[in-house]
């Protein structure tokens, strides 16, 4: 729209940081551009622009805006508005809002910009700045424009609408002084200024501004509506069958065969080759073998069933069991062999992996547990511990208690499929988006492993470290079924009978809802205490009968949920495992940090073949002792000639 008329009115306002400052709002009447001069107050940092080009002929009406300040209340009239002129909000300070305008008017002298600096030691009405259509902002409470003289306070939505008045001709750094990051900011602020014909209203052309007052919470899921129904789930019966496990019941394996089927050729060549890459790099010519590596690990396996206070009396004590080791390999080679061994090349390791060092035989291991995992239908996730006194990881409940954690997956029974060690900075892949944490994630990544296997509809159990609606209702997604513990704060305030009211309920008593929307259900139980479980795939039904004590040792019949039961009978894989190995643990221990984690995986190997022993020779199977006995003896008997 066109101005009309020969008198405009021009409205400023200044700001100076760090220091006080003095506001002074004027409107001018009938002047022209090249009239009008700048007055400041001292120090006053001014914006270098140029003067619009603005039609010849202005209308409008100029009225004069007071501010209030401690020394003289004033009331402020109404500003009027510059003609399709309308700035989108934006704050260039980023100072604090709460600084009130009056605090920072107090000034004495005032300086007279131009050609020269003139200072005035009175203030005066004639030293008021007059601007070319560019004015600066306030940083804490900026003088607004009302559309109506009487609406004196804004809406609460209105601070940013702030009196930017021309700041689309502004030139010249308008930022701090050392302080480079402020440059992004004020040209980000510059970009996105956006002029409209209505300050109310949008224009469709210009790009959407929005105030940075505060973050906006993004709704990603819908609200949770929970009701008082059993689950229906909707995953397919298992009907998978293994053919892995036919094969070796038919291959009829011996004890050395089961066991190198997880420590096979390819595992001992590799560490064969690290251990005499290794030694090469200490000057040192090792050149170690295959077959004196098998006679190394059958000294380790030797020494979790026949112990003794140090390495060197395996070589002293004159017996039959004795004179095997001694008469397998030498003292001193063994010692060269075991103080050298090695699995990874130093000069390709990630420094971002604690565990870079052992990180190839991890990943040989693992793809070998997968490889001759037991197809079953359950599995449980949970957390194991190789002992270890260097450390300060503790965990609570374990046989060990201090060590290295281990998460692990393994089948009901107890195989070990999958492990990794517990590390600050997770080396594994997690989605940002479903934001489940470090036991959610290990979860997800435990289930993509499982579905290797086959797109199964295997069912995972683990405890409430992990546990969580999001992570059960992420594993249904992927059409793994899911059933595990959960605490209190977790339960995305499912209105169930809190854990202090079930107390004074009689034991068997239960409470469940379920999610409409994920369909998975949440059952608290009152049992030998109280337990909160949720799940995707088992409901309440059948409810079937157990029987309890009382506190005076009287028979008391509980009734038992269906997700209760099978939580109680699948979520003892991690416990039978960790059981199993602590009997006859490798002994022997060299100066590396990482031998004892090597031992584990040893004994993880014995633990996995054996529980395949047992499967595949149901009626004739070996117990533990004399399967790791047979393993240890082939070694040391078939390297006898080694000693000459």
């Amino acid at each position: 729209m066109p101005f009309q008329g020969e008198s405009f009115c021009l409205q400023a306002s200044f700001y100076i940081q760090e220091q006080d400052m003095h506001l002074v709002v004027t409107d001018y009447q009938g002047a022209s551009l090249e009239s009008h001069s700048l007055q400041l107050l001292p120090r006053v940092t001014t914006l270098p622009s140029e003067p619009p080009q603005l039609p010849q002929e202005v209308s409008g009406e100029c009225h004069r805006m007071s501010v209030k300040t401690e020394e003289e209340p004033a009331q402020a009239s109404a500003l009027v508005e510059w003609p399709r002129l309308s700035l989108a909000p934006r704050n260039l300070c980023g100072n604090s809002a709460q600084e009130t305008a009056t605090g920072l008017m107090k000034q004495n002298t005032c300086e007279e910009i131009g050609p020269g600096v003139k200072t005035s030691e009175v203030p005066s009405r004639d030293c008021v700045p007059h601007i070319p259509c560019s004015a600066a902002v306030l940083p804490g409470k900026t003088a607004l424009n009302f559309n109506n003289p009487v609406d004196r306070h804004p809406p609460r939505d209105s601070w940013a609408r702030m009196h930017i008045t021309s700041l689309e001709y502004a030139a010249g750094d308008i930022t701090r002084k050392g302080r480079k990051k402020d440059k992004a900011r004020v040209s980000e602020l510059l970009q996105g200024l956006a002029f409209s014909d209505d300050s109310a209203v949008e224009d469709d052309n210009e790009p959407d501004t929005q105030p940075t007052q505060k973050k906006l919470k993004v709704v990603g899921t819908p609200k949770k509506r929970w009701t008082k129904r059993d689950l229906n789930p909707k995953f397919p019966c298992w009907s998978a069958l293994d053919s892995g496990l036919l094969n070796l019941k038919s291959e009829k394996l011996n004890p050395v065969e089961l066991f190198e089927l997880f420590f096979d050729d390819e595992t001992f060549n590799l560490i064969v080759n690290e251990t005499n890459n290794y030694a090469s790099q200490k000057n040192v010519n090792l050149e170690v073998t295959v077959q004196e590596m098998r006679c190394v690990f059958g000294i380790l396996l030797w020494s979790g069933f026949v112990g003794c206070s140090r390495m060197g009396m395996y070589w002293e004590i004159s017996d039959a069991d004795q004179n095997l080791v001694r008469d397998a390999i030498r003292k001193d080679r063994f010692d060269l062999i075991f103080s050298y061994l090695h699995f990874a090349d130093n000069n390709h390791l990630d420094q971002k992996d604690k565990f870079s060092k052992l990180r190839p035989l991890i990943r040989q291991m693992n793809k070998n547990f997968l490889l001759y995992a037991p197809l079953e239908e359950h599995y449980c996730f949970g957390k194991s511990m190789c002992e270890c006194f260097d450390t300060d990881q503790f965990l609570n409940g374990k046989p060990l208690r201090i060590g290295y954690k281990i998460w692990c997956g393994t089948t009901i029974q107890g195989y070990l499929v999958w492990f990794e060690p517990y590390q600050e900075e997770s080396t594994l892949e997690a989605d940002k988006d479903l934001d489940l944490g470090l036991g959610g994630n290990l979860v997800m990544n435990f289930a993509d492993v499982l579905l290797e296997k086959g797109q199964y509809p295997f069912h995972l159990c683990f405890d409430s470290f992990f546990t969580s609606t999001k992570l059960i209702s992420a594993l249904k997604k992927k059409g793994v079924r899911a059933t595990g513990s959960i605490r209190e704060n977790r339960t995305e305030k499912c209105p169930i009978m809190n854990a202090e009211h079930m107390k004074k309920m009689k034991r068997g008593y239960f409470d469940f809802r379920v999610e409409e929307n994920d369909e998975i259900i949440l059952c608290r139980w009152h049992g030998n205490g109280i337990i909160s479980l949720c799940s995707n795939a088992v409901g309440i039904e059948p409810v079937s009968g157990i029987s309890g004590f009382t506190d005076d040792n009287e028979i008391l019949q509980l009734s038992q949920p269906a997700i209760v039961k099978l939580y109680e009978e699948c979520r003892k894989g991690v416990s039978k495992m960790d059981q199993i190995i602590s009997k006859y643990r490798v002994k022997l221990r060299s100066k590396k940090w990482y031998s004892i984690l090597v031992s584990y995986m040893i004994d993880i190997a014995m633990n996995n073949a054996w529980h395949l022993h047992r499967v595949s020779n149901p009626g004739t199977s070996l117990d533990f002792l004399e399967f790791r006995k047979c393993v240890a003896h082939f070694y040391l008997e078939h390297n006898t000639d080694l000693s000459d």
